[in-house]
């Protein structure tokens, strides 16, 4: 992949884009996200660069910022720069090493790298969001294919449960390679 941080940046100005067409009255909408509204989506979004950036700098997994309603009556834009700037701030202070970090998995073995994680979690879920809404779906190319190349093919069947990676879904081989990438990550089209 090429340097990973500049795929963050990269990625959170491409879901960046797509939540600032973001219509308040859409936030009670569905997403391919099961069971989430946009709103809920949005606020995951915004719940995983704080994670990231807290676990980054103090090795804590802070699980209650899940939990959390962080848009309350906040624009969603300027949260979402804001956090996502923490983020960064926190992959770039931690220098080279951080971003060779790996996420256990439940048998101890060493997972995917936790920048590949977050980096997917920006990028797929602005896809989410765009799908939502009715926006175009497709997303920054470069940080759709080194997603697409990073994980295709490398995902278990035992990784695929809902709220993770669901089962692949149906798409054309000429398809955007975004929408390419969340098929294979178990994304549908809404109806």
């Amino acid at each position: 992949m090429n340097d990973p941080i500049v795929m963050l940046e990269r990625a959170l100005s491409a879901t960046g884009n797509v939540l600032r067409n973001v219509r308040p009255d859409q936030y009670g909408m569905p997403t391919p996200c099961t069971d989430w509204t946009v709103r809920d989506l949005i606020n995951h979004v915004l719940a995983g660069h704080r994670f990231m950036a807290t676990f980054l700098e103090t090795g804590e997994w802070d699980m209650s910022v899940w939990a959390a309603d962080l848009i309350g009556d906040a624009d969603p834009v300027t949260v979402y720069d804001e956090s996502g700037k923490l983020a960064l701030d926190a992959w770039r202070s931690q220098g080279p090493a951080a971003l060779e970090r790996r996420a256990a998995l439940p048998s101890g073995a060493p997972g995917p790298k936790l920048i590949d994680m977050h980096l997917t979690d920006v990028f797929v879920h602005g896809w989410d969001l765009a799908a939502a809404t009715g926006q175009d779906r497709v997303l920054d190319p470069l940080v759709a294919q080194a997603l697409h190349d990073t994980w295709h093919g490398k995902v278990s069947p035992e990784a695929r449960r809902p709220g993770v990676f669901e089962p692949e879904a149906e798409c054309a081989p000429d398809a955007p390679v975004s929408d390419r990438l969340a098929a294979y990550l178990g994304r549908r089209l809404m109806a």
